[in-house]
C-alpha cells in the first residue's frame, strides 16, 4: 500500500514514515502543501494515485484544505485522512464538507492512525467490485448467499445498483458510478431501508458514529448535505428531503 504524509511538523512527519515503514507501507514524505500536490500530480501523470493520504490541516504555503479540494478536482480518488490539531466540531465538519474522508485529532496514537488507513484502503478495494451489469438491485451485507461466499441475494429497485460494501451507487439507465464516502454510503442505506418514511437525525446518529467520535447532529447534516449534491449531480432517480424538526426522508421517483 502507497501512502502519502504531507506534514510540516519535521518530528512528526518523520515519526509516521518511521512507523508506516515499520508496519509493511511504502511511505512517501512531502513538508508542505505545494510538495505534496506536486508528489500527487506527478503520480497522477504515470495513471497511478496513492492508497491513501494523511494530510495536515495547517501548513505553510498551502493550507491542507485547500490542498484537499484541489486534490478532488483532479479526480484522484485516494483516501484522504486529516490530521488537525482542531478538535472542535466546526473544524471537524469543515474537513470532512471539503471532501475527506476520515479525520485524526492531535495528539494522536499511531495504532489508531494505521486502523483509519485500513479501513479506507479496503474501502477503495471493494469499490472496484460493483457490479456494472445487470438488474438494478440493492446489495446489502445483510443479504449475502453462502455461494463462494461472494455471491449476494439481490433485493429490486428502480434503476440502480447500491452496493454498501463498495460504498458505490450504480446508475443503470446511464452507467454512471457515484462513489460515496463510507458515510455516505452508511446514511443511503439506512434512508433506502426507511424508503418514504422521515429518520431521524439522532437515529442516524446512533447507528453510524461511534461515541468516542463526539457526534453530533451537524454531522449528520454535512454528510446529508454532500450525498443530496452527488445524487443531484448524477440525474440520481429519486430525492431526499428534509423533514423539519424530524430528520430526513428518501424518495424514489
Amino acid at each position: 500500500m502507497k501512502i502519502l504524509v504531507v506534514e510540516d511538523n519535521v518530528k512528526l512527519n518523520e515519526a509516521i514514515r518511521i512507523y508506516l515503514d515499520e508496519n509493511g507501507f511504502t511511505v512517501e514524505v512531502a513538508f508542505n502543501g505545494v510538495q505534496g500536490l506536486s508528489k500527487v500530480k506527478d503520480l497522477k501523470k504515470k495513471n497511478e494515485e496513492y492508497d491513501v493520504i494523511i494530510l495536515d490541516r495547517m501548513m505553510p504555503l498551502k493550507d491542507g484544505i485547500e490542498v484537499l479540494r484541489e486534490i478532488k478536482n483532479m479526480k484522484v480518488e485516494s483516501g484522504i485522512i486529516i490530521l488537525t490539531a482542531k478538535d472542535t466540531v466546526d473544524d471537524k465538519i469543515f474537513g470532512l464538507a471539503a471532501g475527506a474522508d476520515d479525520y485524526i485529532v492531535k495528539p494522536f496514537n499511531v495504532k489508531e492512525l494505521i486502523a483509519r488507513i485500513h479501513s479506507l484502503y479496503r474501502r477503495n478495494i471493494l469499490r472496484n467490485e460493483i457490479p456494472k451489469s445487470g438488474s438494478s438491485r440493492i446489495v446489502s451485507e445483510e443479504n449475502e448467499s453462502e455461494e463462494d461466499n461472494k455471491s449476494r441475494k439481490e433485493k429490486k429497485k428502480d434503476n440502480f445498483v447500491f452496493d454498501v460494501h463498495s460504498s458505490e451507487i450504480f446508475l443503470e439507465d446511464s452507467k454512471k458510478t457515484i462513489s460515496l464516502t463510507n458515510k455516505e454510503a452508511s446514511i443511503f442505506e439506512i434512508l433506502l431501508n426507511q424508503e418514504n418514511r422521515s429518520v431521524n437525525k439522532d437515529f442516524i446518529l446512533e447507528k453510524i458514529w461511534k461515541e468516542s467520535e463526539k457526534p453530533s447532529s451537524r454531522f449528520v447534516d454535512v454528510h446529508v448535505h454532500n450525498l443530496r449534491n452527488k445524487l443531484l449531480e448524477n440525474k440520481f432517480a429519486g430525492r431526499i428531503e428534509t423533514i423539519r424538526n424530524a430528520g430526513y426522508k428518501l424518495i424514489l421517483d
